[in-house]
This record gives C-alpha cells, sequence and structure tokens, in this order.
C-alpha cells in the first residue's frame, strides 16, 4: 500500500521488518523483489521519464542498492518466477552504472590525468562486466597507457578491443576528439541549433 502511495522509505521499511519477521513466509521472495523494484525506482520520476533525464547522471545510490537487492534475488531464490525480472533489471542497472563512470574517465583523460583515467576505465570493466561500455572502457584505457608511455599495456588494451569490438571508433583514429562517445552520452552534442 506504502508503495503504491509512492512513500518509498516507509514502504522498504515496512518490507524489512516482514522479511525480519517471517523469513519462511511462502512468498518472501516477492518481498525481496518488492524492495529491490522500490530502489530501482527511487530515481526515476515522472518528470525523468518524460524529460528523458539520464538517470545515469543522477546520484546513484538507489540504483547500487537496487542493484545488490536484484542479486539477493538471484541469490536466494534462483527458481522464483521474479528471478527473470531481476535479472534483466541487473542488465539495465549494470549499463547505467558503467555508463555513469565513462564520462569521469573521459573528464580526467581531458584534465590530462592519466592515472586517474586508466584507473576508471579499469574499474568500469572490474565491477560491470559486460556491459555496453566495455569497448569504450578498453579504449580509454589504450589511450590512456598511450598518454602514459606504458606500450605494452596499450597494445594488450588495443588488441583486446580488435578483438572484442573490430569496429570501435577508437580503433579508426577517432581520438582525442572523440566525439562518438560525447554522441553516445548525451545523444544531443554535436547538433546545431
Amino acid at each position: 500500500v506504502e508503495f503504491k502511495l509512492d512513500k518509498r522509505e516507509d514502504a522498504t521499511s515496512s518490507i524489512d521488518r516482514f522479511i525480519r519477521t517471517y523469513p519462511r513466509h511462502p512468498h518472501i521472495d516477492y518481498a525481496h523483489y518488492l524492495k529491490a523494484v522500490i530502489n530501482f525506482d527511487r530515481n526515476i520520476s515522472l518528470l525523468t521519464r518524460v524529460a528523458r533525464v539520464d538517470v545515469s547522471a543522477r546520484d546513484l545510490n538507489g540504483p547500487l542498492q537496487s542493484f545488490a537487492d536484484f542479486n539477493e534475488v538471484i541469490r536466494r531464490y534462483p527458481n522464483s518466477i521474479y528471478a527473470v525480472d531481476a535479472r534483466q533489471r541487473m542488465v539495465y542497472l549494470r549499463n547505467q552504472l558503467a555508463k555513469h563512470e565513462m564520462p569521469i574517465g573521459l573528464y580526467y583523460y581531458s584534465r590530462e590525468a592519466w592515472v586517474a583515467s586508466a584507473n576508471r576505465g579499469k574499474f568500469t570493466l572490474e565491477n560491470y562486466p559486460q556491459s555496453q561500455y566495455e569497448g569504450d572502457a578498453v579504449a580509454l584505457m589504450a589511450a590512456t597507457y598511450t598518454k602514459l608511455g606504458q606500450k605494452a599495456l596499450a597494445d594488450d588494451a588495443r588488441r583486446v578491443l580488435e578483438l572484442n569490438q573490430p569496429d570501435h571508433p577508437w580503433l579508426q583514429g577517432d581520438w582525442p576528439n572523440y566525439p562518438w562517445m560525447i554522441r553516445k552520452l548525451n545523444p544531443f552534442a554535436g547538433e546545431k541549433s
């Protein structure tokens, strides 16, 4: 009821109480799933949907908690009817979280903070594997390692990118001007008004 009334904190508290009180309830999987959905929707308001605001550029506490909650549903209840939806939402969240990291890495790159830029690419690969932004993270690392003079690391990153995304714009020499990345993160960049 509280969730439908848009009282998310109250709903989460009620669900947590329910989970603690009735840990063996036949529908406890739904309680865990509902908690994850509440956190999933935390940063997505009607205005966000209508205005098409990029959720990845906002506070990530809700998505991070939601990712952990959906993971808990899958871990505890792999055969639940909610596990399939939980997996799909985790894929979406993983892409949003990885998308959040790329502008930060690009910012460090533009400021010539090479180590921070390479670390952001590495962080993206380690924490959000199989996201849509893996190739971009590898390209960022390859470009950054080149700037650092780390030829072996740059060559390794290039080889990984060539094997996994041979048509990636960075391999075509579209760097350091990287408009491909800006367009991917902001589809309106580069448009003339």
